[in-house]
């Protein structure tokens, strides 16, 4: 198995395909994506709405809405560890989404925050009993008492207040913020090796936006684990990750080191991503949107698919064929064919 820097690799996707099967045409949501996660590091993923972001989340905790949705290509690998530490292989898209073996990796080995709260928790159970119910499903011989006692104290380390009270709190009791730290306690109650942020700060103000991903960062340096970070954000991202990969359309752009990329980004998106970042520091200059919409998602694009929106394209070379992802340096991949 390999390793990096003395990480161990928990999560290997190699040319992840996951397409939509619609009356107007096939998605493509995710195009022949391929990357690593290993333990105690940080991927951030980024990119405008659409990208395949989620979706690439969704299809390693094969939560993908099927229909229409279906992983038709690549291989997602999972390096398991049980609590003797053996280690076990797992290729999660040979497994049936519902089946047992598939139900005991989610929550249990990846833990995942969704984007909004409220529509995650059900509004019929108790904010207590949605979280006790994750340890009763996935370790045996626990006794209600020592969830909910677990469940307290879960609440606790994630910022509520009176724990022993809102326990038995309804979601709609809860503010926003308040819900996404619920939401964090239940994905890492059980404590997993993996845990997905599914933009899990887009709906809270800027005041607890900070709160939650300084709390994201201290659980994760307190348990070790691996971190996936999905955001639209480039500036959230580069606070939150180790290493960085940018989408477009269902493919990956430019992946590299979050210094790499925050210092000499090479993509023409990834440049267009930064230059729309807000700045305090310098002259105060009119920020640039990027230009044009994306295509559709159900056009068939036969070269580049930022060719139509990027200010550096070349006319007969990028719209001719799909540019391949090139490392142009140790670590630094990018598809461009300015590169």
């Amino acid at each position: 198995m390999a390793a990096a820097n003395g990480h161990s690799l928990f999560v290997e996707v190699q040319d992840l395909k996951t397409y939509f099967f619609l009356h107007e045409g096939t998605v493509k949501a995710v195009d022949g994506v391929s990357f690593n996660i290993y333990e105690g590091r940080s991927l951030g993923v980024i990119g405008e709405s659409g990208c395949g972001k989620s979706v690439t989340a969704q299809s390693i905790m094969r939560i993908v809405p099927s229909p229409p949705g279906r992983e038709v290509g690549g291989r997602i690998t999972l390096y398991l560890k049980d609590d003797q530490q053996h280690q076990e292989v797992v290729d999660v898209l040979d497994l049936p989404a519902s089946g047992a073996k598939m139900r005991g990796i989610r929550g249990k080995q990846i833990g995942m925050i969704f984007q909004e709260p409220m529509t995650s928790f059900s509004p019929l159970h108790t904010i207590g009993s949605q979280i006790m119910e994750n340890i009763l499903i996935h370790e045996s011989g626990v006794s209600n008492k020592q969830a909910r006692d677990r469940t307290i104290e879960m609440l606790s380390r994630v910022g509520i207040p009176r724990p022993k009270t809102l326990i038995d709190a309804y979601p709609h009791q809860f503010s926003g913020g308040m819900r996404q730290r619920a939401m964090i306690a239940m994905a890492l109650v059980c404590g997993p090796r993996l845990l997905i942020g599914d933009e899990p700060t887009t709906a809270l103000d800027v005041t607890i936006e900070a709160q939650i991903l300084d709390l994201i960062k201290d659980l994760q340096a307190q348990f070790g684990m691996a971190l996936m970070y999905i955001s639209h954000d480039l500036a959230v991202v580069g606070e939150m990750a180790d290493e960085i990969m940018v989408m477009y359309l269902g493919q990956v752009m430019e992946h590299s080191s979050t210094d790499e990329i925050f210092d000499n980004p090479l993509h023409p998106y990834t440049i267009a991503l930064w230059r729309s970042i807000p700045t305090i520091e310098g002259k105060l200059e009119r920020l640039v949107p990027i230009s044009g919409a994306l295509p559709s998602p159900y056009a068939t694009i036969p070269g580049c698919p930022f060719f139509s929106r990027c200010e550096r394209r070349i006319a007969g070379t990028c719209d001719g064929a799909p540019p391949p992802l090139k490392e142009v340096s140790p670590g630094h991949q990018v598809r461009c064919f300015l590169y």
